[in-house]
């Protein structure tokens, strides 16, 4: 006699995932075409079916808490091959974002960075902070900044700067990391390390292997091109974080007394050009991404969590460079704005890394390093 399962279906989890982009998921009927095709699932246990299957019973817990959500590139060969239309590769994507709302802390960051009026909100608490340190600072005097030399440090002094984003990026940090603690707790119940597991140093190199070259990407038929994308965001966006930190220790080091050059950089400075070339990779990334997913079907459907991190990314360094280009005219107020923009859109980026694509980023290269280290995915 077959045994009874009894299965817990969550029909809200079922119109959550409708409703934040897997809104084709009715159409799945079993078939297991996107299995068949997908280059880069393991053999044992493959996705992205069974996660299909899970997601048409509202199976939220073994959702949520999959490693293989993870291992998925959104590649989307399964959805172009799916006979039915069905986009697991959407599904799949969904569900990621759901996963980082589940583990987020707290979580209703998480939930109001995938709304619209959340986002907004979440912008508007900078805009406050930053808004009020500047009248403070400034009431007293006439906001005398407004004269003379433009220099960003008049309106905002770079210690007061570090005092806003150093708490802000510490609150990211720990938050980011109770989530990610929470994420490989579960998963390392349901993929206990195997003896085909690597042992962690060589897990971390080969998945920082695979992450740097995009090679799982390049396995990829369907949306092969989206990884060129994703290189040049990724390698300006380390650029523009190793340019703020030397430009930090740079003046930390002239405020301990040693004869070092601080900012504001001539344009030819190597500080400055690795900042702008790095900025010219974020943004030419970021354009190629937009415009692949607005004019081809195949790239995959974008959710509002998607575009959300896409678009102030790539607004935080367009008014990075604007704040740049103003600063030598004589244009005040415009300058100075673009300058005030351009903190409020990178203070979303550092302090809310736990509940945005920046959580994204984390999660899958934690689960690429635990899939070789368990033996969950093949090496190579």
């Amino acid at each position: 006699m077959t045994a009874r399962i009894p299965i817990q279906a969550d029909l809200g989890f079922v119109r959550a995932l409708l409703g934040a982009g897997a809104s084709d998921l009715k159409f799945c009927y079993q078939c297991s075409t996107c299995t068949a095709v997908c280059p880069i699932t393991p053999a044992a246990s493959p996705f992205p079916r069974k996660e299909m299957v899970q997601a048409q019973f509202g199976l939220k817990d073994q959702l949520v808490s999959s490693l293989d959500s993870w291992l998925c590139m959104h590649c989307n060969d399964c959805s172009t091959h799916c006979p039915r239309g069905a986009r697991p590769g959407d599904v799949m994507n969904v569900l990621r974002a759901l996963s980082i709302e589940h583990f987020a802390v707290p979580r209703i960051l998480a939930r109001a960075a995938r709304s619209v009026p959340g986002v907004l909100l979440l912008l508007l608490i900078p805009a406050v902070i930053i808004g009020a340190v500047i009248l403070g600072l400034h009431a007293s005097n006439g906001y005398g900044f407004l004269e003379g030399e433009i220099a960003y440090s008049r309106m905002l002094p770079v210690p007061v700067v570090d005092a806003i984003f150093i708490p802000a990026a510490a609150f990211a940090g720990i938050t980011l990391l109770v989530a990610l603690t929470r994420f490989l707790r579960v998963v390392s119940r349901e993929h206990p390390r195997t003896t085909q597991g690597e042992p962690l140093g060589r897990a971390v190199v080969g998945a920082a292997a695979d992450i740097f070259s995009q090679r799982k990407f390049r396995e990829c038929s369907t949306n092969r091109p989206r990884a060129r994308a994703h290189v040049m965001a990724m390698y300006g966006f380390i650029g523009l974080f190793i340019t703020t930190t030397l430009v930090a220790v740079f003046y930390y080091l002239h405020r301990f007394g040693l004869d070092v050059a601080v900012g504001p950089y001539p344009f030819f400075h190597p500080i400055k050009m690795l900042g702008n070339a790095s900025g010219t990779l974020v943004l030419l990334g970021c354009l190629l991404v937009v415009v692949r997913r607005m004019t081809k079907e195949e790239s995959g459907r974008a959710t509002h969590f998607d575009w959300v991190f896409v678009w102030v990314l790539f607004l935080a360094v367009l008014t990075g460079f604007l704040a740049q280009v103003l600063r030598v005219s004589e244009s005040h107020l415009p300058a100075y704005s673009t300058y005030y923009v351009h903190l409020v859109f990178v203070f979303f980026l550092v302090a809310y890394a736990g509940y945005t694509k920046m959580a994204h980023v984390v999660f899958r290269a934690a689960a690429m390093v635990f899939a070789r280290w368990s033996g969950r995915a093949p090496a190579g």
